[in-house]
Formats: C-alpha cells, sequence, structure tokens
C-alpha cells in the first residue's frame, strides 16, 4: 500500500511540474481589455494556443483529482 501512495505522490508532482511547465510556455493574451474583463475569445484559443490550452485544463483537472485522491487516502 505504501508503494501506491508513493507512486501517487509521484505522479501528483509529475503533473504539477507539466502544469507550471504549460503555463509558463503559453502566451499572454494582448490587449487592454483584457486587464477589465472584456475579453469575448477567452474560451475561443485556436491552434497549437488552443492545443495548450486544452492540455492545460486536463492537467488541471488531474492535478485537482489526485489532490483529493492523496487527501483522501487512509494512512
Amino acid at each position: 500500500m505504501d508503494f501506491l501512495y508513493t507512486l501517487v505522490i509521484l505522479l501528483y508532482l509529475g503533473v504539477a511540474g507539466l502544469l507550471v511547465y504549460l503555463v509558463l510556455v503559453q502566451e499572454p493574451k494582448q490587449g487592454a481589455g483584457d486587464l477589465m474583463g472584456a475579453s469575448a475569445d477567452l474560451f475561443s484559443a485556436r491552434g497549437i494556443t488552443g492545443g495548450l490550452y486544452r492540455l492545460t485544463i486536463l492537467l488541471g483537472v488531474i492535478f485537482v483529482a489526485l489532490a483529493l485522491l492523496i487527501g483522501l487516502w487512509p494512512r
């Protein structure tokens, strides 16, 4: 059981590292309207940027799921 817990922790750390990398690699959106929340195309990313955006969302969901799993894991 300790081996599986360690494996989940290592997976969690790997996902966290990839998530940080993907967030830092993405290009920031341009324009002053973004500062005021007036961006109408928040979820309309396309091309490679759209793929990175979707992968970032997927890794975020996996990160939260692993965090809940680790938090609820009986020791």
